[in-house]
Parts: C-alpha cells; structure tokens; sequence
C-alpha cells in the first residue's frame, strides 16, 4: 500500500500546518474536475462528492483545537446542508443495491419473487438527471466554499494536534461507539458506529500515506468494517423505505416479508461487524 493509495494525505517529515492546506487545496481541484464532468458520469461524480465531503469532514475533526470553534461549526454546518443536497440521489441508489445484494443471498424461490416484485414496485416520484445536476452543483458550491473558508483560517493558526493523539483519540471513539451499538442493538447506534469507523479509516488514511505491513492490516481491517456497518445501515434505509412507500402500492404482506428478509440479512452483518472489530488493535 503505497501514498499513492491516499491522495489527501499528509506527506511523511512535513510541518502539519502546510500539510493541511496543501491537502484543501488538493481536495477543491478535484471537486472542481468533478463538477466540470458531472454531465457525463452523473452518479461517479455524485458519489465522489459526497466522498469529498466526508473527507472534509474528517479534516475537521483532526483541527479540532486548532481553529476557530466558530469557523468550525460554521463549516460543518455548510457540509451538512451538501451532503443532504445528494442524499434522495444516494438513498435511491442505496436500496436498489441493498435489494439486488439480497436477492443474491438467497435461494428460497418465494423470497426472490418478493423482491422482484418490490424491486419493481411503484415508488416516490424519480429524482431527474436535471434535478441531480442541480443539486450537485449546489453541494459542490458549498464545498468549495467551505474548503476556501478552512484554507484561510488555517493560515493563521499555529499549534496543531500530534497525529498520532488525534489517530488515538479516534480509535477510542470508535472503540466506544462499538460498544455500545453491539449492546444497545439499535439501528441509530450502528450508523453511529459507522460513521466513527469511517472517521478512523479517514484518520489512518491522512497520517500514514505510507504504512508498514502492520498498519495496512489495520486500515484494511478498519476498510472492511465501515464496509459491513455500511451495509447494515443500507438494509435498514430500505427498510424504511418499504415502511413508507411501498406498503401504500402493494400488498402489506409482501413489504412485510422482504423487511423481514433484510432484518436477516443485519443479524449477519453485525456478526461479521462484531467478529470484525475484534480484529482492530491500534498497537
């Protein structure tokens, strides 16, 4: 796994501070190259943006400390409103895969004839490539104009965090997070999890452009984790979704049965997510 791997990260033996905007400066370019070819391929660039937000995101947190609390939850604030600019495009994509990846996993021929049926099944109005684009431009703007924000106000900061603290600290948190989602058991605790798994990788992925074997198992272990609990979150947004609008166009019984099917299918990921995490040591 080499810095190539990672193209928004801190380069080994640099002063953070110059690190830190460098990798801004980075990430506006590439929103830009999206955006100029957005027409072309609509859901990459979709995708990729709310890649870039997140990203963004986890930016952030690493200057807790450093800057401004104000300018702080101002640009959260910003990057909050974006990411919901895509997020019907992202929902729509996300229970067409969560029902194809289903599909797949089972063999009972009564079963697959529910989720084809539900696959098929009248829903919420379509969001138009019109509509997309306009949003995309939208949340793109946003980011841009977040990413100048931060570039600015880091120029004028000068204490910054150790990597290595803010590596720890997000372990913990992800570490808590699991707890307390593999205790509870609720859905809102798993995308929580998820979302602090998804920081972590973000965090190793910043400071160790270039790891040793150890550490490519651990970005690798904590990859596959966010991975699992994505997917957990995934059934359980189609699961609202056939709570919402199917059950209105179709037979209750068979909205009924596929959400059934799909609580299956999180008992089985937060085995692999449990089973997972144990693998996860930070030292």
């Amino acid at each position: 796994m080499s810095s190539a791997s990672f193209p928004f990260a801190f380069r080994p033996r640099k002063k953070i501070d110059r690190e830190f905007v460098r990798v801004l400066r980075q990430m506006a370019n590439h929103t830009r190259a999206l955006t100029r070819r957005s027409r072309r391929i609509l859901p990459v660039s979709i995708h990729e943006t709310r890649v870039l937000i997140k990203r963004c995101r986890a930016l952030l947190w690493f200057a807790k400390g450093t800057l401004p609390a104000s300018e702080l939850k101002r640009a959260r604030l910003h990057l909050r409103k974006a990411s919901r600019l895509l997020a019907s495009q992202r929902d729509l994509a996300v229970m067409r895969t969560a029902l194809k990846k289903l599909f797949s996993d089972i063999s009972n021929p009564k079963d697959r004839k529910v989720l084809v049926t539900i696959f098929h099944a009248p829903g919420p109005g379509p969001v138009t490539d019109k509509k997309s684009e306009r949003s995309l431009r939208q949340a793109t703007s946003l980011l841009l104009a977040t990413i100048g924000q931060i570039t600015q106000s880091a120029k004028t900061c000068s204490k910054w965090p150790s990597p290595s603290d803010r590596l720890a600290k997000a372990f913990h948190t992800t570490k808590k997070a699991g707890r307390k989602a593999l205790h509870g058991g609720k859905a809102v605790q798993f995308h929580n999890w998820r979302k602090k798994a998804k920081r972590l990788l973000y965090q190793l992925q910043l400071t160790h452009p270039a790891s040793n074997k150890r550490m490519e198992r651990v970005i690798k272990q904590v990859d596959k984790l966010q991975n699992e609990l994505g997917k957990y979150h995934d059934s359980v947004v189609t699961q609202d979704h056939l709570r919402k609008n199917l059950s209105r166009n179709m037979e209750r019984s068979l909205a009924r049965r596929a959400a059934n099917l799909l609580e299956k299918r999180k008992d089985r990921l937060e085995k692999k997510a449990r089973k997972r995490a144990r693998c996860i040591k930070p030292k």
